[in-house]
């Protein structure tokens, strides 16, 4: 399966999905993110050829981080900026045996029953899901400052909106930058 099929699947997770996505971030411990001023993309990131879906995601980064007040810079970046879309099956597991109960009125009579099945062919559903993951790097350094991802269930399609809207859960955490 193609990375943008799996991903362009994966997008229409905010609206769709029972349980809604996992998003999570985090820090490293010392890091000063927001007296950053600068941002570029780390190596091959930004480089052509990219898939649509590539630029969609570089796009809507590329807003969040100007956003939060951050400047993008081609030439010596205080941080560089990459991301990844991966894909994975899933199994859920179910109960094995399943238990119902029942009552009920026929004919003037008054009944009730309890009844109990097994499922046959197999211990669960298979779904597929996608994980977004962006890294923030001390250009300097090359440590990752941060590093935040989005995961959940595949439902439906993608739309350009759907890209914003898991790259900005992605990035809700992800600190703004301290004006001077």
């Amino acid at each position: 399966m193609s990375r943008a099929l799996v991903f362009a699947l994966f997008l229409s997770l905010l609206g769709c999905m029972s349980t809604g996505p996992k998003t999570d971030s985090m820090t490293a411990p010392g890091s000063d993110i927001p007296g950053y001023r600068t941002f570029g993309w780390a190596s091959g990131t930004a480089q052509a050829p990219m898939t649509i879906l590539d630029t969609n995601i570089h796009d809507a980064i590329r807003a969040q981080l100007l956003a939060k007040g951050y400047v993008e810079a081609d030439e010596a970046p205080d941080f560089r900026v990459a991301f990844d879309v991966s894909s994975y099956q899933t199994t859920k597991k179910s109960s094995p045996m399943r238990i119902g109960v029942g009552v009920g009125t026929w004919g003037g009579n008054v009944g009730g029953s309890v009844g109990t099945s097994v499922p046959v062919g197999g211990g669960g559903d298979e779904s597929t899901t996608n994980r977004l993951t962006i890294r923030a790097v001390d250009a300097k350094s090359t440590k990752e400052v941060w590093v935040g991802t989005t995961t959940g269930d595949i439902k439906q399609g993608l739309d350009r909106s759907a890209v914003n809207q898991a790259v900005a859960a992605t990035m809700k955490r992800f600190p703004r930058r301290r004006s001077s």
